[in-house]
């Protein structure tokens, strides 16, 4: 065949130099080669995963499920494919090397196109985009990163289908020259706005305290890609069935206001709770802003923002009165108890009462100021409520009603200040009501020493034992949590024993503990934990079994802890080793913090969940010391598959 020269005439008759004719048509044919010889080495790559690394694979799918909520055996498979493939390419092996770097060793040397080649040695490179799509044209997407701002030129190979421009598009991409290409497929939400993906991104991020949202990406891809259709919002106002127009207008004005300011799940969240509410009484509406204005004060007390707004602020904002605000939020507060409670997974209707005070009745606070999230969208809690008495009036009153309420607004303010200003609010309370335990707690925390703190708190212990009185006490032992006013009485006191355990004075703490149970033995501010920790380093090894045993719980703290003990009381026994199998299935992060393999951050982090990176950082954070005072334990901890 003779040889066509690329700046010669093209020999179709065109007329046209052959580069500029038939032989740019050869180019685009090799394109399509790459192309489609790198979907060949993709699916090889999950080939060579599951021959040589199937069983990590599996085991760590397992662990994942444990995490993210699978209903049909589709989106079984659907998730072990992806799954697989970001484990191949981001999940490190024991010697640091990730699957796809094993399988370009094999490889590589084996791909006769260099061009080929030298694309497939690049991706030992993956990355995850969260972006918007710029552009769309067949199978060649512009998407534009929501965290760098970066435009990535992008390839989706053999898939067919177009991708509107807008659209918000998650997926992994690995290296090819200057472009990308998705492997498998872009993961698409067209009803999902960008803006509202990105903030979910970053809000979990920080909650998970990493360093950029990249990285968080990296390690929790599946979970994000599992949760995101969540975030989109669903509730559609038209189809609900409102006893009367201006029932819907309220939905309609509520959904208009929030829908920039709070998560789309959030704004679903107010919508149903309206509808139900509208289904139970029908009021007469003069002003639908009054209920708008409640609907979401109402809202702010379920989930609260970072800058919760006073029902004065509300009540300028709106048009209407403080005053109204605060009965309407009453009466949505009583007739919605039950779907409130549903909502929140509360044991108890009646602890809705509490929403109105300024401690978050969805976290749970744990010692050291650690809070914890009672995912109130997904309903999984991380605390049992405990049954509610009808609160005992307090004795020796000796602060005005209307002081206690001004002490109380300035500590609200305090809660939602930083630096000097908190610390003003809290001195200016203590004028108002020299009873107001908070505060005390507030200024313990620009103490210079753990001393003068003690001394704080001592004080603030005294001044809630002042202003409860002693029949309170004995009248409501056992429900204290429960009943709003104890609370921040129960908060300086938890602040003391921490104090106390902090300077070693072990046995002062633990008395303190066990009064704080004998409290409230619903232990919602965490107490056993600490007392626990208490229990082990003082060798009262048969208190902290009982301990165990009463607050049996599928959590971290719980199963290592069986673990801790076992090896304490009776060395590396089976029993010991069936009990490490069982906590790892819980949560299989913890053991890379005892062995050393992860070391802790510099500081833990604000807010966990049951079974990832964060809970296992705090149970470490709170139990290390204890683990490495058993001889043998990293042997031992490595040779349990």
């Amino acid at each position: 065949m003779e040889r066509i020269n690329r700046n010669g005439p093209c020999p179709c008759g065109s007329g046209k130099k052959y580069k500029k004719c038939c032989g740019a048509s050869e180019a685009v044919s090799i394109n399509e080669i790459i192309e489609s010889e790198m979907e060949e080495l993709q699916k090889e790559l999950l080939h060579f995963a599951y021959y040589h690394f199937g069983e990590a694979i599996r085991d760590d799918f397992e662990d994942l499920e444990n995490t993210i909520t699978i209903e049909i055996d589709e989106e079984r498979e659907f998730y072990e494919l992806i799954h697989a493939i970001w484990f191949s390419l981001f999940d490190g092996l024991e010697n640091e090397n990730t699957i796809m770097e094993a399988f370009i060793t094999k490889e590589a040397g084996k791909i006769k196109r260099p061009r080929l080649r030298n694309i497939f040695q690049t991706w030992t490179k993956p990355r995850i985009i969260a972006g918007k799509v710029v552009s769309s044209k067949q199978n060649h997407l512009i998407v534009e990163d929501g965290f760098t701002l970066e435009q990535l030129d992008t390839i989706m190979i053999g898939v067919p289908d177009i991708i509107e421009e807008g659209s918000f598009v998650l997926g992994i991409l690995l290296p090819y020259e200057q472009h990308y290409v998705f492997y498998p497929a872009p993961f698409n939400l067209p009803g999902l706005k960008p803006e509202h993906a990105w903030s979910y991104i970053e809000d979990s991020c920080y909650e998970a305290v990493y360093d950029s949202p990249q990285e968080f990406l990296n390690d929790h891809f599946i979970e994000v890609m599992s949760e995101l259709p969540l975030v989109g919002g669903m509730v559609e106002v038209e189809a609900m069935e409102w006893p009367a127009p201006v029932y819907k207008q309220v939905a309609d004005l509520f959904k208009e206001k929030m829908e920039s300011q709070i998560p789309p799940p959030l704004v679903d969240t107010g919508l149903i709770l309206w509808f139900h509410f509208c289904q139970k009484k029908q009021k007469r509406i003069q002003s639908p802003n009054l209920y708008v204005a409640a609907l979401q004060y109402l809202i702010s007390l379920i989930a609260p923002p970072e800058e919760m707004m006073t029902q004065k602020e509300l009540a300028k904002q709106y048009g209407v009165s403080a005053g109204s605000i605060s009965s309407i939020v009453s009466e949505l507060e009583s007739e919605l108890a039950a779907e409130i409670a549903e909502l929140l997974s509360l044991d108890d209707e009646e602890e809705l009462e509490n929403l109105s005070e300024y401690t978050n009745p969805s976290i749970i606070e744990f010692p050291g100021g650690l809070k914890v999230k009672s995912d109130d969208l997904s309903g999984q809690m991380v605390q049992t409520l405990p049954s509610i008495d009808k609160p005992t009036k307090k004795t020796g009153r000796t602060v005005s009603r209307r002081d206690e309420e001004r002490a109380r607004d300035l500590i609200y303010n305090a809660f939602q200040s930083e630096g000097k200003q908190r610390y003003k609010f809290a001195e200016e309370a203590l004028k108002q009501n020299p009873n107001c335990v908070d505060a005390y707690v507030i200024l313990a925390e620009k103490t210079k020493s753990l001393e003068e703190s003690i001394l704080l708190y001592e004080k603030g212990i005294q001044a809630g034992e002042q202003d409860l009185g002693k029949a309170f006490f004995s009248e409501n032992r056992g429900s204290f949590w429960g009943l709003i006013e104890t609370r921040p009485f129960m908060r300086a006191k938890l602040h003391y024993a921490e104090a106390l355990s902090l300077l070693g004075k072990i046995n002062k703490a633990i008395q303190q503990y066990e009064e704080l149970l004998e409290l409230n033995p619903n232990d919602n501010q965490g107490v056993r934990y600490s007392l626990f920790v208490a229990y082990v380093d003082s060798g009262h090894f048969e208190k902290a079994a009982k301990l165990l045993h009463q607050y049996e719980e599928p959590s971290a703290q719980g199963v290592y802890n069986k673990v801790l003990l076992e090896l304490f009381t009776n060395g590396f026994t089976k029993n010991a080793e069936m009990l490490l199998k069982n906590a790892k299935q819980v949560n299989r992060h913890v053991i890379s913090y005892l062995t050393g393999k992860k070391r802790l951050p510099a500081y833990p982090p604000d807010f966990y969940g049951f079974g990832d990176e964060n809970e296992a950082i705090v149970y470490a954070d709170m139990h290390l010391h204890l683990w490495r005072k058993i001889d043998g334990l990293g042997e031992w901890l490595k040779g349990i598959k």
